[in-house]
């Protein structure tokens, strides 16, 4: 999400008549490099929240994400699940922490945070938690609150007729988790007494099936944010980024 603009205010003097004018510009001798990207970051939040459509770069709300598939978990909370057609909403509220830019070494990391994300999608799951067993399919949506996350994105530069362009790799995501809750809908709808006991014990495990996916969402949101940043650097060649 930061990352796709970090690539434009990495420290470096930019051609006016190339980047549009609302991207901020840091210069590579700014006294306070990081924190004039903070501030340019917050000054493009809004065009991120609805998307910059001229350059390819889909609005952040809400945010879409591939399908994600669990085959594991605890002795207490076996799942074998698929969730798709996931939307996520509030990820364009983020705060930055830290921004740590290397230009020499095209690196970037940050940190942020995000107060609240809120997601909606559709499960297919076979569940197993303590007595209760459950196979079906339905609404799944979830809250999460006080979430951070850590980023680091590496790139390097390939030839595109003739010219340099960056590349990133796909960044290295590390979600730290904060308040969770988790609701499946159609669980048990022909005895409400079941599906209200497994919401329940659903409601109190919500860490443990957060744990589970996790790993998951990380490399989910790496792959999303990584294709997001290189829809941009590739707009734009390396000289015309990095004059």
């Amino acid at each position: 999400m930061l990352t796709k603009i970090i690539v434009f205010l990495g420290g470096v003097g930019f051609i006016s008549a190339v980047i549009p004018d609302y991207i901020k510009v840091c210069k590579s001798n700014e006294k306070d490099l990081a924190q004039c990207i903070i501030n340019s970051v917050y000054a493009l939040r809004p065009q991120l929240k609805k998307g910059i459509p001229e350059l390819d770069v889909p609005p952040m709300e809400p945010l879409f994400l591939d399908e994600i598939k669990l085959r594991s978990g605890p002795n207490a909370a076996k799942l074998d699940a698929n969730i798709t057609n996931i939307k996520v909403w509030g990820p364009s509220e983020f705060q930055i922490l830290e921004v740590k830019p290397n230009l020499a070494k095209k690196r970037f990391a940050f940190r942020a945070t995000i107060p609240h994300i809120r997601f909606e999608g559709d499960y297919d799951i076979d569940m197993h938690i303590l007595v209760l067993k459950y196979k079906g399919v339905g609404p799944i949506s979830g809250n999460f609150t006080d979430y951070t996350f850590d980023c680091v994105m590496k790139g390097h530069l390939v030839k595109i007729d003739g010219k340099d362009y960056l590349k990133f790799d796909r960044m290295h995501l590390k979600l730290n988790i904060g308040k969770s809750s988790i609701r499946l809908e159609n669980l048990f709808k022909e005895d409400p007494v079941i599906a209200k006991a497994t919401d329940d014990v659903i409601s109190d495990n919500t860490e443990v099936f957060m744990k589970e996916i996790q790993p998951t969402l990380e490399r989910a949101l790496a792959e999303k944010f990584t294709d997001i940043a290189n829809k941009l650097t590739l707009k734009f060649t390396y000289q015309e980024l990095f004059p």
